[in-house]
Protein backbone atom coordinates (compact mmCIF):
# COMPACT_ATOMS: atom_id res chain seq x y z
CA UNK A 1 0.00 0.00 0.00
CA UNK A 2 2.81 2.39 0.82
CA UNK A 3 4.39 2.00 -2.62
CA UNK A 4 1.22 2.83 -4.55
CA UNK A 5 1.92 6.56 -4.47
CA UNK A 6 5.53 6.29 -5.67
CA UNK A 7 4.47 3.78 -8.36
CA UNK A 8 1.83 6.17 -9.72
CA UNK A 9 4.32 9.03 -9.56
CA UNK A 10 6.95 6.98 -11.43
CA UNK A 11 4.43 5.98 -14.11
CA UNK A 12 3.32 9.59 -14.53
CA UNK A 13 6.87 10.89 -14.82
CA UNK A 14 7.80 8.22 -17.37
CA UNK A 15 4.60 8.90 -19.32
CA UNK A 16 5.55 12.54 -19.79
CA UNK A 17 9.30 11.90 -20.12
CA UNK A 18 8.95 9.34 -22.94
CA UNK A 19 5.78 10.28 -24.85
CA UNK A 20 4.57 8.04 -27.66
CA UNK A 21 2.06 9.95 -29.76
CA UNK A 22 1.68 7.21 -32.38
CA UNK A 23 -0.75 5.21 -30.22
CA UNK A 24 -3.99 6.04 -28.41
CA UNK A 25 -4.12 7.45 -24.88
CA UNK A 26 -4.69 4.14 -23.08
CA UNK A 27 -1.78 2.42 -24.80
CA UNK A 28 0.52 5.31 -23.88
CA UNK A 29 0.13 4.40 -20.19
CA UNK A 30 0.95 0.70 -20.53
CA UNK A 31 4.81 0.91 -20.72
CA UNK A 32 5.11 3.31 -17.74
CA UNK A 33 2.76 1.09 -15.76
CA UNK A 34 4.93 -1.93 -16.61
CA UNK A 35 7.97 -0.04 -15.33
CA UNK A 36 6.24 0.81 -12.05
CA UNK A 37 5.04 -2.77 -11.54
CA UNK A 38 8.51 -4.11 -12.39
CA UNK A 39 10.12 -1.79 -9.86
CA UNK A 40 7.62 -3.03 -7.25
CA UNK A 41 8.58 -6.63 -8.06
CA UNK A 42 12.29 -5.84 -7.99
CA UNK A 43 12.00 -4.09 -4.63
CA UNK A 44 10.14 -7.00 -3.05
CA UNK A 45 11.76 -10.00 -4.80
CA UNK A 46 14.48 -10.38 -2.17
CA UNK A 47 11.75 -11.55 0.23
CA UNK A 48 11.44 -14.99 -1.39
CA UNK A 49 12.03 -16.74 1.92
CA UNK A 50 8.77 -15.30 3.27
CA UNK A 51 5.57 -17.02 2.24
CA UNK A 52 3.90 -13.60 2.12
CA UNK A 53 6.08 -12.74 -0.87
CA UNK A 54 4.14 -15.21 -2.98
CA UNK A 55 1.14 -12.95 -2.53
CA UNK A 56 3.05 -9.71 -3.16
CA UNK A 57 5.78 -10.18 -5.75
CA UNK A 58 4.73 -13.04 -7.99
CA UNK A 59 1.33 -11.64 -9.04
CA UNK A 60 2.90 -8.25 -9.79
CA UNK A 61 5.74 -9.90 -11.71
CA UNK A 62 3.28 -12.05 -13.67
CA UNK A 63 1.17 -9.00 -14.52
CA UNK A 64 4.27 -7.09 -15.64
CA UNK A 65 5.36 -9.97 -17.88
CA UNK A 66 1.91 -10.28 -19.48
CA UNK A 67 1.67 -6.53 -20.05
CA UNK A 68 5.22 -6.49 -21.43
CA UNK A 69 4.33 -9.21 -23.94
CA UNK A 70 1.29 -7.15 -24.93
CA UNK A 71 3.47 -4.03 -25.33
CA UNK A 72 5.91 -5.96 -27.52
CA UNK A 73 3.09 -7.31 -29.68
CA UNK A 74 1.53 -3.85 -30.12
CA UNK A 75 4.95 -2.22 -30.70
CA UNK A 76 4.54 0.34 -27.93
CA UNK A 77 7.24 2.81 -26.81
CA UNK A 78 10.60 1.20 -27.77
CA UNK A 79 12.61 3.17 -25.17
CA UNK A 80 10.55 1.90 -22.28
CA UNK A 81 10.42 -1.62 -23.73
CA UNK A 82 14.18 -1.88 -23.30
CA UNK A 83 14.02 -0.50 -19.76
CA UNK A 84 11.18 -2.85 -18.88
CA UNK A 85 13.01 -5.85 -20.32
CA UNK A 86 16.06 -5.05 -18.20
CA UNK A 87 13.92 -4.58 -15.08
CA UNK A 88 12.08 -7.87 -15.62
CA UNK A 89 15.31 -9.79 -16.21
CA UNK A 90 16.89 -8.19 -13.13
CA UNK A 91 13.83 -9.11 -11.08
CA UNK A 92 13.95 -12.68 -12.30
CA UNK A 93 17.67 -13.03 -11.57
CA UNK A 94 17.40 -11.35 -8.16
CA UNK A 95 14.41 -13.51 -7.23
CA UNK A 96 16.17 -16.69 -8.30
CA UNK A 97 19.35 -15.77 -6.39
CA UNK A 98 17.41 -14.93 -3.26
CA UNK A 99 15.35 -18.11 -3.60
CA UNK A 100 18.49 -20.22 -3.79
CA UNK A 101 20.29 -18.26 -1.07
CA UNK A 102 17.41 -17.99 1.41
CA UNK A 103 15.77 -21.34 0.70
CA UNK A 104 14.56 -22.71 4.03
Amino acid sequence: MAMTGPMVLLATILHFLFPDKSVNKLHQWIPPAITAISVWSLCTCWLWFYLFNLYVTLPAFSLAVVLHMYAIRKKLNPKLKRVNSALLIATLIMGFISFVYFDI
